[in-house]
């Protein structure tokens, strides 16, 4: 470290010593506001918000509602509701205008300027009451014309409400409480013969223009959609948002909830802006896919797309289908902040858990077999025939996913009482079917697969497959044995002999048997064996793997690749080549309101949460040196490029709250908060091996490097 930077990192921490900073401070409008003087000339490129339950993209003409689909299997589409809240506001003589995502706040603002008045509209889908978007319009008389005779002030409003729904046959009803009211059902099930979900929708009818009298300065009119799958439950939201507003209380109530949510837990650094700015981003994207912390317990969540909730219309982002996208790249980075919703991203699968039993044996094998592509009913809904017919690793990607929640919260509840322990033995029974004794390696084999490289398949053995399904088994045993039950013998047989493709001269890992070095993969697979996996292997041969499939990696391919490159180089060391390819998620990130797309060249699923969830884990597991272990969790921080300070608040672990804050010099790890059900905890620096019983509001402080926190029980 040069004298240059020493003496920056000692200014910077002496100030962060002489200035107490409050969760307002922290979320300064520099990093939390994306602002624009002009909208994207792409329109796919616009801010979305959303609160798990209902989104849209800012003047779109579509709503999607959380698990409302239309279409016959792999037709099954998100389906589109008319926007009721899209509406454009323009002002005669207007001199500037000005756009801002606020995703501290999770509200979309549209500014306009001029002699007489200003104009302020917000649009947001409510963080507390989840059947509710908004767009409120505030018109402020200006200073200026106070000593002028004042005159009405008349705002254009145009509502982009669009055509009708070729996905909904709605119908109008009476009217309620001054609210429009239409309901419909959707026009094709995803089953043949299936049930056709209902939506209701009420509405404040937008007029063709507001006017602020005369006589007043200011004056706000608020439009309310309340949308449900219930008419009473869609009337009483519309009901309690339209009080709510008349007291001035709906935006401080929704604006608050997200506050709430950003003080639970987030990521900070300092000295990057557009670092900081693509994490804020990143969070506030896949959260507002997500339902809020304040959820009810009847919210049926149906999970997270490659694109949110925002998107999946017929034959675009992946149609609003889930993947394993949820599982291995969006849920990681969420468990750690806020394992309720990680908990609820794993609900997502279980609600589905019988029909995952079904798809087993007509598929020819036993237990749960997941599709490839879920939608409404949990049935298969994939269109294309290769990863539906090969594409099996899913099942082993939620296992994983089951074991992470377990690790990070011991909860035995969900074992016991949210159907946990059927669904990971479930997944286990399908793998212990799905594997092969080959008599000539004597070994357990897993053939006619397609592993995350979507351009083989039909392959024998691939590693990261075989190797999750060897997890699976491994981790449903253990779990009996803490409930006190019996695993299958032949579970305990097939982890200890699972044939793991390995090459002893070129000492690597093939992709699949079969496989050379020269050949050209999508994504990353064999490279998850490192992270999220943590596949037991030397350096030497974890740093084989990372050069060998950079070399043949597609650059054209999927977003969330780079960050797990990017974070097993910063496991092995090698912080400069890291950073280089952490850098090329960037090129996915579109200004001004940092949607993300699939590819760098803006092609594929818009906004593409898969590449935000594996940007996050390189953050968080990259450079942050988060691991997840059966009896610890490890923290070895090293700072991204440009950065003086990186802070992992609020990461939850048995059910305690931690602060982890590194600058360049020293590590403060602080207890902030221990929940019902928590573990005591115990820390351990590596360099020194000292030792020290985490305490509430007690910060632990040691010079930078790894340490450990140890939890008194283990899996």
């Amino acid at each position: 470290m040069s004298w240059m930077e020493g003496t920056k990192c000692s200014l910077i921490l002496l100030a962060l010593l002489l200035i107490k900073v409050n969760l307002a401070a922290v979320l300064d409008d520099e990093s939390t506001v994306f602002r624009s003087n002009s909208l994207p000339k792409d329109g796919r490129f616009m801010a979305t918000v959303g609160n798990g339950y209902i989104a849209t993209t800012v003047y779109s003409d579509t709503i999607f509602m959380n698990g409302l689909f239309n279409g016959e299997g792999g037709a099954s589409h998100r389906a589109r509701i008319p926007s009721t809240v899209s509406v454009t506001v323009s002002l005669d003589g207007s001199t500037n205008q000005s756009y801002a995502l606020d995703v501290a706040r999770g509200v979309f603002s549209h500014t306009i300027q001029s002699k007489v008045a200003s104009i302020e509209q917000r649009t947001y889908a409510h963080q507390f009451y989840t059947r509710l978007l908004v767009t409120e319009i505030t018109v402020n008389r200006t200073d200026v014309m106070a000593t002028m005779e004042p005159e009405p002030i008349r705002v254009d409003l145009k509502s982009n409400m669009g055509g009708p729904s070729g996905d909904v046959d709605f119908h109008d009803g009476p009217d309620f409480e001054g609210g429009k009211y239409m309901v419909g059902k959707i026009k094709t099930p995803e089953l043949k013969g299936g049930q056709k979900p209902i939506v209701h929708v009420v509405w404040t009818p937008v007029p063709d223009n507001v006017t602020l009298p005369a006589d007043q300065s200011s004056q706000t009119w608020t439009f309310i959609t309340s949308i449900s799958a219930n008419q009473k439950e869609a009337n009483q939201y519309f009901h309690d948002g339209t009080n709510l507003a008349g007291k001035g209380r709906l935006y401080s109530n929704h604006t608050q909830a997200w506050l709430e949510v950003w003080e639970e837990g987030r990521i900070e650094t300092t000295g990057n802006l557009k670092l900081q700015q693509a994490i804020y981003g990143s969070l506030y994207y896949i959260l507002s896919s997500l339902p809020p912390l304040n959820a009810p317990k009847d919210f049926e969540f149906y999970g997270v797309s490659p694109g949110g909730l925002a998107n999946g219309k017929y034959q675009a982002d992946y149609q609003g289908h889930i993947f394993w996208d949820q599982a291995t790249w969006m849920y990681p980075p969420i468990l750690l902040l806020h394992p309720e919703l990680g908990l609820s991203m794993l609900q997502s699968r279980t609600r589905v858990l019988a029909e995952a039993k079904e798809n087993a044996p007509l598929r020819g094998y036993n237990g749960a077999m997941f599709p490839w592509e879920s939608a409404y009913t949990g049935h298969e809904v994939c269109p294309a025939p290769e990863p539906l017919k090969y594409e099996h690793h899913v099942t082993g990607d939620i296992a994983f996913a089951a074991q992470q929640y377990f690790l990070s919260t011991m909860d035995v509840g969900f074992l016991l009482y949210n159907s946990g322990y059927d669904f990971i033995s479930s997944m286990a029974e399908f793998w212990a079917s799905r594997t092969q004794y080959d008599d000539n390696k004597k070994k357990y084999v897993i053939k006619g697969v397609m592993g995350p490289d979507e351009y083989h398949y039909n392959v024998d053995n691939s590693v990261y497959t075989n190797v999750i399904a060897m997890y699976s088994l491994k981790f449903a045993t253990k779990i009996a044995k803490l409930l006190g039950k019996a695993a299958p013998s032949n579970w305990t047989d097939i982890v200890d002999n699972m044939y793991i493709p390995f090459d002893e001269t070129l000492q690597y890992h093939p992709e699949y048997e079969g496989y050379n070095k020269n050949i050209k993969v999508k994504q990353a697979d064999v490279i998850l064996l490192g992270y999220p996996l943590m596949y037991n292997m030397s350096e030497q041969v974890y740093r084989n793997d990372l050069t060998i499939y950079e070399r043949v990696t597609d650059t054209k391919g999927p977003a969330m690749t780079w960050g797990i490159f990017a974070t097993g180089w910063l496991q092995l060391g090698n912080i400069t080549k890291a950073n280089a390819l952490f850098d090329r998620n960037f090129l996915n990130i579109h200004e001004p309101f940092k949607v993300w797309t699939e590819t760098s060249f803006g092609a594929g699923a818009v906004n593409f949460m898969t590449g935000m969830g594996g940007f996050l884990q390189a953050v968080m597991n990259g450079y942050g040196g988060i691991r997840l272990r059966e009896n610890q969790l490890d923290y070895h921080p090293t700072l991204p490029a440009d950065t003086t300070n990186f802070n992992i608040i609020g990461l939850d672990y048995r059910r305690n709250k931690l602060n982890f804050e590194a600058d360049c010099n020293q590590i403060r790890v602080t207890l902030t908060r221990q929940d019902k059900g928590h573990q005591q905890l115990r820390l351990k620096v590596k360099a020194t091996g000292e030792e020290h019983v985490l305490q509430p509001g007690v910060p632990v402080v040691f010079s930078r490097g790894a340490a450990s926190i140890f939890p008194p029980t283990t899996l």
